[in-house]
């Protein structure tokens, strides 16, 4: 697909949307596994009740789904993982074209991620479900980690150490497009660590034990933020140090 696209260019929109079409399928099908317990127990709440006054039957089913949404969240939050693993998507670090075999396992893999950030993810945040989803997708996360965010791409290639706090709406990913490519890098973060609500942590960005990050900060790609330091600004830059007795 790579050579292909690169000798006729009048052909990526096409393909980009035959890619795309793929993606929906995919998605639905696995939302649709992750719905089906859901599905089923509105169902037979729905058939179980025919005697009940109507009033009251409407009035408890309303209570129904909304219990029915939260056991999708907790059902697909395995299903996910269950669907990477089988397909056996693990992304590795390195530049690729987009439409090289590499950049369309990437596509696939966030895809996943996707559906959990677009359906549920905000009812798991600051909850321990978000990290063991992030874990399962492949992310290496210590014990005491709290995070607040939904906006995390590339769970696999991301680390975050002991006790680190990742603050409301921070961005943590692990990829970006440069010069028609697609440039994907390792992201870790180290023990003790906050991060500032809507931070921004991109590709390459290395941040050590005890790092404070202000609200708003915003890291350069392969930036590398030694321990027991505070960084704000856009771009991030060094302030001074923190005193490591205050972790």
């Amino acid at each position: 697909m790579e050579k292909l696209t690169r000798k006729y260019p009048g052909l990526i929109t096409p393909i980009q949307l035959c890619l795309t079409l793929t993606l929906y399928i995919q998605c639905a099908i696995i939302i649709g596994i992750s719905m089906f317990p859901s599905v089923y127990a509105v169902y037979a709440y729905w058939q179980g009740t025919v005697a009940w006054p109507i009033v009251l039957r409407l009035f408890v089913l309303s209570i129904v789904v909304s219990l029915a949404f939260f056991l999708y969240c907790v059902v697909v939050i395995f299903v996910v993982p269950f669907f990477r693993w089988l397909m056996r998507l693990n992304i590795q670090e390195g530049r690729y074209y987009y439409f090289s075999w590499p950049a369309i396992q990437w596509a696939t893999y966030n895809s996943l991620i996707l559906i959990v950030r677009y359906t549920c993810i905000n009812f798991l945040r600051v909850t321990p479900l978000i990290v063991l989803f992030h874990r399962m997708m492949g992310a290496k996360i210590g014990r005491n980690v709290q995070i607040n965010t939904a906006i995390i791409g590339d769970s696999c290639l991301l680390e975050i150490g002991d006790n680190t706090a990742v603050g409301g709406d921070v961005t943590l990913v692990a990829h970006l497009a440069e010069h028609n490519e697609l440039v994907v890098k390792k992201v870790k973060i180290g023990k003790n660590c906050t991060l500032g609500i809507m931070a921004i942590i991109v590709p390459g960005v290395e941040i050590g034990d005890g790092v404070m990050v202000a609200a708003g900060t915003v890291f350069k790609k392969d930036t590398v933020a030694p321990s027991h330091t505070v960084w704000a600004g856009v771009p991030a830059r060094q302030l001074g140090p923190l005193n490591p007795s205050s972790f």
